[in-house]
């Protein structure tokens, strides 16, 4: 393993760990203020907690049952909660030191003590935080586009197009909400389907065990469903377990590949570009377009929407991606909008149309704030 990489995997379990200790002290010094707290009892379950998430990452394609379900659960809330902590209790204490000096908060509000009052206030925000970005994060609805492709196909004037990506399958995101999903979808009376990665959630295992992929041969479209896989597909190596089992059920999973569909147009699925860093490099556009005909439409699918010049010179008339959830929760959000020329929604670049998805499902905690969970509905028009 290279030097760099153990160095940066050191940083963030350091990191990870001292955000852990000061939010786990900030709370232990407030529970032991009103409570009677056994120190070793609390951070034994403290740290259990703290490290359920990366237990089940890693163990997740060796154990299963509902105690580790739980567990995992437990694990990727926590993560949520320590984000938005990790934001509060620096700015609490920040303004608890100024006070200090100039004293212009009082120490009690009536009969009510203010440090009383304040930790209520964070665990009320805690509550809803969970509460209600879980009810965002499960329900989803429709985002819709109106694009206009200057190509001309004989005998289609509209292209009915759904887009689905980070659908994120596994322990918390189960074959229930990959059910649901393909209602959904079908409530739209696609032409065409495409799943712009990130159909699984780094483990295989739940996936093939819940026989999640099933769900997918009940799709219904005129020309199909089309797949190009993200990083979570890939980041395990069972990219090519993930693509025979969607292929077993109607998807067709293009890996650096070009579809022609009835002579009319094409769909092209690119590996994401995390695949680099893995066992072989992905095929530049140029070499999977090289033969086909550029005066038809072309629909690219690439999960990362990281690759957008690549787009415009190979003449793409529509890129769909995901990988950003846009920020799943603010304020991350303000950070995806940095990396990312378009991180979620529409952009019209020279000739190109990108459309960016915040996903279906989600990563880690299952929760969203500032975002929510989308099927894309894209009604093309060709007007040459």
């Amino acid at each position: 393993m290279n030097y760099k990489v153990v160095i940066a995997i050191i940083s963030v379990i350091g990191v990870y760990a001292l955000g852990n200790y000061y939010i786990g002290t900030r709370i232990y010094k407030g529970l032991a203020s009103n409570f009677s707290i056994n120190s070793v009892l609390y951070w034994s379950i403290f740290w259990l907690i703290a490290i359920a998430y990366i237990i089940t990452m890693i163990l997740g394609n060796y154990i299963s049952g509902k105690i580790f379900d739980v567990f995992n659960l437990i694990g990727a809330y926590w993560l949520a909660i320590l984000f938005y902590l990790i934001i509060l209790f620096p700015l609490i204490d920040l303004v608890a030191l100024i006070n200090r000096r100039y004293s212009f908060i009082p120490t009690d509000i009536g009969r009510y003590n203010v440090s009383s009052l304040v930790s209520l206030v964070v665990t009320i925000a805690m509550v809803f935080i969970v509460v209600y970005g879980t009810w965002n994060g499960r329900h989803s609805y429709v985002k819709s586009y109106d694009i206009n492709i200057d190509k001309k196909i004989d005998g289609l004037d509209e292209l009915n197009v759904v887009m689905v990506s980070d659908i994120h399958l596994g322990n918390l995101i189960d074959g229930k909400r990959a059910k649901t999903m393909v209602q959904e979808i079908n409530i739209l009376k696609p032409d065409i389907v495409l799943f712009a990665g990130d159909i699984v959630d780094t483990e295989v295992k739940p996936f093939l065990k819940g026989s999640m992929a099933e769900e997918f041969r009940n799709i219904k479209s005129t020309y199909g469903t089309y797949a190009a896989l993200g990083n979570h597909d890939i980041m395990r190596g069972d990219d090519d377990i993930i693509t025979e089992e969607l292929n077993k059920y109607g998807v067709t999973v293009l890996r650096d590949d070009v579809k022609a569909i009835n002579d009319k147009f094409y769909v092209v699925g690119r590996d994401d570009i995390s695949i680099n860093r893995a066992k072989r490099k992905r095929k530049s556009l140029e070499g999977i377009l090289a033969n086909i005909d550029k005066s038809k439409p072309i629909l690219l699918i690439d999960h990362t929407p990281s690759s957008l010049e690549d787009g415009v010179k190979n003449h793409i008339d529509l890129q769909v991606s995901g990988h950003t959830h846009k920020g799943q929760f603010f304020p991350n959000n303000l950070i995806t909008s940095r990396i990312f020329e378009v991180d979620y929604g529409y952009l019209k670049k020279n000739d190109m149309n990108v459309v960016v998805s915040s996903g279906y499902g989600t990563w880690g905690p299952p929760i969203r704030l500032g975002s929510r969970s989308e099927i894309v509905n894209m009604r093309i028009k060709f007007n040459e």
